[in-house]
């Protein structure tokens, strides 16, 4: 199937509406960018977007229902398939005084002057009819490849290349320098030398980019099913000393391939992108370091406690693995202290496998794994809450007034339990912490 015949088969209904509806007014209309290059790599695009000679005015005109909240001619049109598809003007833009937006833009009457502003040319592509076409024809079913900067024979070589001269793309937009990393690692590519040479030069400008913006591309190169060639591109052409100087200080070749085998798809975690950012940072030694960084790149709350936490429970598996290579083989108190750390007693097991896929694991750790493996298939306790008797019960049972007791009793009758001392019943329980106080002859916490 050629590139027109993928594209034309792919477009959705309402994109299809939308092209018909600017062709029907005279206007040239194309879908451009990351739809086409997705559909010719054979992927499902995530979005599409459309453009056109027609002003934000005139697209306001021909569709009443739509918004038009920017300055850089790019209208949101909702359509009867229940989305807003963007429709932007073709322009030109003029420097930029922040790195990442042109201080202004000039609207154009051509797709060419418009593709020739964007950034590689595998996203330089376009297709559908220009505006001199005849009004009979189709903008789907006549519609054709627009291709001036070869975008699609980069794609099928592999190819990551700037448009036009990449001295200038990146001073343009310094957010370009990470999407080419990110591009690497989706679509396996390599960087043009001349490309490579300009974001090795221009990398400190990624200093520049605001932290969200950062965070979300690093987030969008792990999700990618290969991402160990293009962190150590990122590693090689400065983009992690200027984004990340306590990850580049540590940086050894070793990184980006643990981290792809961490998220490795055959793995029964996978997807696993807190695993992959956790080991992405696992060089940096100091936990606030870390913390520091993941909150320079404006990620959630939620995100930066994630991975606090697989740092901790991987130091706490650390010394399990060096335990057992000992001999003491204790999966039950792995998955406590898991359970303690985060919420869930499977995360030893998936820690454990996390370390064995980057290969950070000790020679007992399949032993381990298997200990671990077998507490969750048999949902062993391993906090409080899991037993079958609480506090109260055990302050009445037991006759004395609630304290601290009460807390270091029923992580005994956890351990206990756990450790298979003693089943998970009531009154085996409540027996067993009068045989624990009784034994020590004081309350468990002096």
């Amino acid at each position: 199937m050629t590139p027109a015949a993928a594209v034309r088969a792919a477009i959705p209904r309402d994109v299809a509406d939308l092209l018909r509806a600017l062709r029907s007014d005279g206007f040239g209309a194309y879908v451009v960018g990351g739809a086409v290059r997705d559909v010719i790599a054979g992927r499902v695009p995530a979005d599409w977007d459309l453009a056109t000679e027609a002003t934000p005015d005139q697209l306001r005109s021909l569709f009443p229902n739509a918004t038009y909240e920017n300055r850089f001619g790019t209208v949101g049109v909702p359509t009867n398939g229940g989305m807003v598809r963007e429709i932007t003007t073709f322009r030109a833009d003029s420097d930029s005084g922040d790195g990442r937006h042109p201080d202004r833009v000039t609207f154009l009457p051509r797709i060419e002057g418009d593709l020739a502003r964007r950034d590689f040319t595998i996203n330089a592509v376009a297709f559908g009819l220009a505006p001199g076409a005849s009004r009979r024809a189709d903008p789907v079913a006549d519609g054709a490849i627009v291709d001036p900067h070869g975008g699609i024979d980069d794609l099928a070589n592999g190819l990551l290349r700037a448009v036009g001269d990449p001295a200038e793309r990146f001073v343009e937009d310094a957010l370009r320098m990470l999407r080419a990393i990110r591009f690497v690692a989706r679509f396996n590519l390599t960087v043009e030398p001349g490309t490579a040479a300009a974001i090795k030069r221009d990398a400190p400008l990624a200093a520049r980019l605001s932290g969200e913006r950062i965070g979300a591309e690093i987030e969008g190169i792990l999700a990618a099913a290969h991402p160990a060639r293009a962190l150590q591109l990122a590693a090689d052409l400065g983009i992690f000393a200027a984004i990340a100087p306590a990850l580049a200080a540590e940086w050894n070749a070793e990184v980006g391939t643990r981290v792809e085998e961490v998220g490795n798809a055959a793995l029964p975690d996978a997807p696993d992108p807190l695993g992959r950012m956790s080991e992405l940072l696992q060089p940096i030694a100091d936990d606030e370091d870390v913390a520091a960084l993941l909150e320079s790149w404006r990620r959630p709350r939620a995100t930066v406690t994630a991975i606090q936490q697989i740092r901790a429970l991987d130091r706490a598996v650390s010394v399990a693995e060096q335990e057992a290579d000992r001999g003491n083989l204790d999966g039950a108190a792995l998955r406590i202290v898991a359970a303690a750390t985060t919420g869930d007693p499977r995360d030893a097991a998936r820690q454990v496998r996390r370390r064995v896929a980057a290969g950070r694991a000790g020679r007992s750790a399949a032993a381990l794994l298997s200990a671990c493996t077998q507490g969750d298939e048999q949902q062993l306790p391993a906090a409080a809450n899991d037993l079958a008797v609480g506090g109260d019960q055990l302050v009445a049972r037991l006759g004395r007034a609630p304290g601290p007791w009460v807390a270091a009793l029923l992580a005994q009758l956890v351990d206990d339990v756990a450790h298979r001392r003693v089943t998970n019943e009531k009154e085996k329980l409540l027996a067993r912490s009068e045989q624990i106080v009784a034994t020590e002859g004081r309350d468990p916490i002096a």
